[in-house]
């Protein structure tokens, strides 16, 4: 079936995934990628732990991420995503809407969806600037943040930072050898540090590659035993059970 819809000009190929366990809404996903010239389909998963998987190896341009799934939803499974993956949500609960932008989702599609919206949406992606897809991800190398605490500039390697503290409109990152105080409020710095921090407790961001041990909803970093709130707890713990032996 062949859609009209209005001129959407694009100077690259955008390659998608597709994430939902219905596969009415996959295929639908599908022929509608299909009628747009620029999108290219890259790969369809049927469950969020799959997807997981998929994307070790690949990465898309964009993610169609359905929010209710079985093991993992795609609320869930958004945590777990680079801060700078563009993605959409889809769902037939218009409830999660308010929810889907404060994961910073480009938009949110309300199932049934039609192709009109469809169009709405991927004009929204077609204005970023977007990195290439498809290629194995590789592991750059140490990357360095500037602070501005007090009256100087401090550089930092994310990779020597134990944890991120949360106090009031301020926060302290800890290294083993010295504390740095920034005025800046945890939720805008959350979103971007690298996915080996993990937000833990409303106070804490803990950088998971310096964790000693996991132990009665306490992390064990350096000299520091950081609490795990429920609220934060199943996201944790499932990006630890990831590398579980």
């Amino acid at each position: 079936m062949l859609y009209s819809h209005p001129q959407i000009s694009c100077s690259m190929t955008i390659n998608c995934l597709v994430i939902d366990d219905e596969p009415y809404a996959v295929n639908l996903l599908e022929e509608y990628i299909s009628q747009v010239p620029y999108l290219q389909l890259l790969h369809k998963c049927y469950n969020a732990l799959e997807a997981l998987n998929y994307l070790k190896q690949v990465r898309p341009d964009l993610i169609f991420l359905d929010i209710n799934m079985p093991h993992l939803s795609g609320m869930q499974l958004a945590t777990l995503l680079p801060a700078d993956q563009p993605f959409i949500f889809t769902t037939a609960y218009s409830e999660f809407a308010v929810d889907s932008y404060e994961k910073n989702a480009i938009d949110y599609l309300l199932k049934p969806i039609t192709f009109e919206r469809f169009l709405m949406a991927i004009n929204k992606v077609a204005k970023l600037s977007t990195t290439p897809a498809g290629q194995p991800i590789t592991t750059p190398g140490a990357q360095k943040l500037f602070l501005k605490t007090g009256k100087a500039i401090v550089q930092l390697e994310y990779d020597d930072v134990l944890l991120v503290e949360g106090l009031k409109d301020y926060v302290v990152f800890h290294t083993k050898e010295a504390k740095h105080v920034v005025y800046k409020r945890m939720k805008d710095l959350e979103e971007t540090l690298p996915a080996n921090f993990s937000r833990v407790h409303l106070s804490y961001i803990v950088n998971r590659d310096h964790i000693r041990r996991i132990e009665d909803n306490h992390v064990h970093i350096g000299t520091e035993r950081i609490p795990v709130s429920e609220k934060y707890r199943e996201v944790f713990l499932s990006r630890i059970n990831k590398g579980l032996l």
